[in-house]
């Protein structure tokens, strides 16, 4: 792990930015070969996605001031420093599907052909940001007493608890999204259950991350903002809500035999 940034002139670079940029990169290389399968055009999606990203890294970071708003309160210039870590996933994809009409209207595209071919490279970025989360050290796991072999030690310059075995939820989510990247390449191909129904593997990708998301916060250590519903914290009531409107837009497409 390598969370301390380092300095190239006035330049500063740290492992978390890097992966947050390498996983970005991932996505729009992904998009623009899985464009055709929808018939989009690579150029118009691409540029389509570059205002999405923006959006959505405006988003991200908000949702995770929001949330934590005490370790911001009194320390307001760091509310643009993401690359120390700090994004909450859950309100980037909020941001962009609120900003995304307008995006769709000016590039000529629709919704949900769009989704589809975006729903594998959100989960390939993902897994490689989540990469980002582990050099810094931020959403680290309870103390791992069960199985001790699959624990990690954080150094004291992390953002976790240093000394102690920590479960390695990052790691655990990372290869989870990268399995759930692999399926959803085989249901953007399918013929039969998805390629006729359109927005079905967008529902399988909101279903598959979200439930992948919540079962990982029974393991998650860090403090993710105040309790909510249920004493849940923030990021288990998106992980949760994301899940549900997945299963739901997966079971009105299998009854409602309608294309999106």
């Amino acid at each position: 792990m390598w969370p301390e940034p380092f300095r190239i002139g006035p330049l500063t670079f740290s492992l978390y930015g890097f992966f947050v940029a390498l996983g970005v990169g991932a996505a729009l290389a992904l998009t623009a070969r899985t464009a055709p399968q929808r018939n989009l055009l690579a150029g118009t999606i691409r540029d389509f996605c570059f205002w999405m990203i923006l959006v959505g890294l405006v988003g991200a970071r908000l949702a995770y001031v929001i949330f934590n708003w005490s370790e911001f309160s009194s320390r307001l210039a760091d509310i643009p420093a993401y690359w120390r870590g700090g994004l909450m996933f859950q309100g980037g994809l909020a941001g962009a599907l609120l900003a995304s009409p307008f995006f769709l209207r000016r590039y000529g595209l629709k919704f949900w052909p769009v989704a589809d071919v975006l729903a594998p490279s959100l989960a390939l970025g993902q897994a490689i940001g989540r990469l980002g989360c582990f050099s810094v050290g931020c959403c680290y796991g309870h103390p791992a007493t069960l199985n001790q072999k699959l624990a990690v030690i954080f150094p004291p310059v992390s953002l976790a608890p240093p000394g102690l075995l920590l479960w390695p939820t990052q790691l655990m989510e990372s290869g989870g999204l990268v399995f759930l990247t692999l399926i959803l390449l085989i249901a953007l191909r399918s013929p039969v259950l998805f390629w006729r129904h359109l927005g079905r593997t967008a529902a399988l990708y909101l279903a598959g991350a979200g439930g992948l998301r919540l079962v990982l916060e029974s393991f998650r250590g860090d403090f993710r903002g105040e309790l909510l519903f249920f004493n849940w914290p923030p990021t288990t009531v998106a992980a949760a809500a994301t899940a549900g409107v997945g299963l739901f837009l997966l079971a009105w497409r299998r009854s409602a035999g309608i294309n999106f």
